[in-house]
């Protein structure tokens, strides 16, 4: 009962089964054993009896007449006997005296007679046939306290039938209810995992109810959030093109400076050469990403194997680290191969652990692993890099892989960082297929995960040394 399909399917049919019960049970307290012979509701399935039967007679004949007369008597105890207007039986019922005599009584006075001098009530009805045919119909009726029912499907079985037909049309509604809400949950879901051109509403879908106009609405939002974040990223990438050049007359400018022999504009200068290099450096990762973003689905790839780049770029890594008294050690490295970008995947693995690199303590190792492993959508590379650091608030897990966010500014600006390696990364992974997080672990330090199909894993491979120990 969490979902609003099932609440609406069993309201309904526990509503429309309730129903049918209490006209069950109308129906049966209508025609109790309780009822007296000739009362209404009797009487009315005598007379309705009586034409059945004539009407058999006239359209099948006496067989077909006789065969509803014992169907008549076994389901309602009703005893029916046909004679014509001379007072002759047509139907194979023998007559009591009594029953001659009122069936005679009726075809003089042509009028309906009763009789209660026998052991049981006795009913004649003048009935007119087809072709001006004049019939007497003398019904026997049950005794009292025999319960009696209509001819034909029992009401047990009739409620039963109602509430599978009621069942049927209420899963139905319910589905026509419920189905536009199902795609506009699983529409807002992939909105919010950055797939902007996930939409709600059906071609050719003729519904114009509020729920419709709910999901337009959605669309429409959908669309417009997708345009307005289609024109931020070609504005970035336009100003990240447009500042290459500045910064080029920029450099050019300080070559002249350079010669002057004075340590305050040599100061100066070094300094507006330290600024210069982290802004071309932060336009060339826009770029990249802007790159990413409009042509990712053109990227070439190749099968390589994962564990010879990650062993290149730790390897390279673990060189820079020396000069902050960190190292960068592989675990453990599977023999993997997947299908990629050499250079893009290099560029996710880097930027992941020079994150690490900037943030562990230091003396303190970045731990890389590649991990073979499996389920049930097929083979997978997974590689986790983890350091030693302060690690992140919980609520920030999340927005790490997003451009620009910074956890802390101050820090941001010491460490020289701007906010887009672990973005890029995930628009790498991303384009790749797999999937990237990051998590706290518990004794300290932070651990980023990047998952990625891959079509051979195989054993585990000796972790190749670092520039460390070979010197």
């Amino acid at each position: 009962m969490r979902t609003l399909f099932w609440k609406i399917f069993l309201s309904f049919w526990m509503v429309q089964a309730v129903l049918f019960g209490v006209a069950a049970l109308l129906f049966r307290r209508h025609l109790s054993p309780n009822d007296t012979p000739g009362s209404s509701a009797l009487r009315n399935l005598v007379v309705f009896c009586e034409g059945e039967a004539v009407s058999i007679y006239g359209t099948y004949g006496s067989d077909a007449l006789e065969q509803y007369l014992r169907n008549l008597q076994r389901t309602s105890g009703v005893r029916l006997s046909i004679v014509n207007d001379r007072g002759e039986a047509i139907s194979k019922t023998l007559l009591s005296q009594e029953e001659k005599r009122l069936a005679e009584r009726v075809v003089l006075s042509k009028r309906s007679e009763r009789s209660d001098e026998a052991e049981q009530a006795l009913l004649a009805d003048p009935i007119a046939g087809e072709g001006g045919y004049q019939f007497v119909a003398v019904a026997q009726l049950p005794a009292p306290g025999r319960p009696r029912l209509l001819p034909g499907p029992q009401p047990l079985r009739d409620l039963a039938l109602g509430c599978v037909i009621s069942g049927m049309v209420c899963f139905g509604l319910a589905r026509y209810l419920t189905a536009p809400i199902a795609r506009l949950r699983v529409a807002t879901q992939q909105l919010s995992k950055g797939d902007l051109s996930a939409r709600a509403g059906k071609e050719r879908e003729r519904r114009r109810d509020e729920i419709a106009e709910l999901i337009g609405d959605f669309d429409k939002m959908a669309a417009q959030i997708q345009s307005l974040v289609n024109a931020q990223k070609r504005l970035i990438g336009d100003v990240s093109h447009e500042l290459r050049s500045p910064l080029t007359r920029i450099n050019l400018a300080l070559q002249p400076l350079r010669k002057i022999d004075n340590p305050r504009v040599t100061t100066a200068i070094e300094r507006v050469e330290l600024e210069t290099s982290r802004l071309d450096e932060m336009i060339r990762k826009l770029l990249s990403l802007s790159r990413l973003e409009a042509e990712g689905q053109l990227l070439a790839k190749s099968n390589l194997q994962l564990d010879e780049l990650l062993r290149e770029v730790v390897a390279d890594s673990d060189f820079e680290a020396q000069a902050e008294h960190r190292r960068v050690v592989p675990h453990r490295v599977d023999r993997c191969c997947v299908v990629g970008n050499k250079e893009l995947l290099r560029s996710a693995l880097e930027n992941v652990i020079r994150n690490a690199m900037r943030y562990t303590r230091a003396g303190s190792d970045v731990e890389v692993t590649l991990r073979g492993d499996s389920n049930d959508k097929g083979r997978l590379a997974i590689v986790t890099v983890r350091d030693h650091g302060p690690g992140v608030p919980e609520a920030s897990l999340e927005a790490l892989f997003r451009p620009f966010y910074r956890l802390d500014d101050s820090r941001e600006r010491k460490t020289g960082g701007v906010g887009l390696g672990l973005a890029i990364t995930k628009q790498a992974v991303a384009l790749h297929g797999g999937t990237v997080q990051a998590a706290n672990v518990p004794n300290g330090g932070l651990v980023v995960t990047i998952t990625l199909p891959a079509l051979v894993v195989g054993s585990v491979v000796e972790p190749l040394a670092t520039a460390s120990e070979i010197s």
